[in-house]
């Protein structure tokens, strides 16, 4: 009971009295505790995916979208994330959090035309000319677009990452 294996998909706490000891266990092979008075906690060191509840958003303009968040993180460092949220399902209620309100306020701040459209995305004049009646159509498919969908990403991945150092967590 005085050693402890640690996979390579996995990283190790070792608590004596509920308490972490030492530094946390990242490199793989047999390690050693002291018998009795100390216990392994491990966490996965690999990509894990989160999934947020699909969700009405209203954008800049007042139109409703649907919105499925989802992402991928990682437990960047164990005894923080021990410390803060403690465990996976710890660890997603915080992701549900940031990333939900991070989500709602990047969507509810841009128009509908900057979340749908790449912003390398062009319309050749004799296709605009051809597909669409009307000039507040062609206008709005004319209309430039300065941050586009992978815009928006980048900057909800950007404001939530800011978040994440705090909980031990890579997103």
């Amino acid at each position: 009971s005085g050693f402890y294996v640690v996979d390579a998909g996995e990283q190790v706490v070792v608590l004596q009295f509920e308490r972490p000891v030492g530094e946390p266990v990242t490199t793989p092979g047999l390690h050693f505790k002291t018998p009795f008075l100390q216990d392994v906690t491990r966490f996965d060191r690999r990509l894990l995916s989160w999934d947020g509840e699909p969700d009405q958003i209203t954008t800049r303009g007042r139109e409703f979208i649907s919105v499925e968040t989802t992402a991928r993180w990682r437990i960047a460092d164990p005894l923080k994330f021990l410390q803060s949220v403690r465990d996976e399902s710890g660890a997603r209620s915080r992701l549900d959090d940031v990333l939900d309100s991070v989500v709602r306020d990047k969507v509810s701040s841009t128009e509908l035309v900057e979340i749908v459209r790449s912003a390398s995305w062009t319309v050749a004049p004799e296709d605009l000319e051809r597909e669409v009646v009307g000039t507040d159509s062609q206008n709005e498919l004319a209309r430039k677009i300065t941050v586009g969908r992978q815009g928006l990403e980048n900057s909800i991945l950007e404001e939530a990452q800011k978040a994440m150092p705090a909980y031990g967590i890579e997103l």
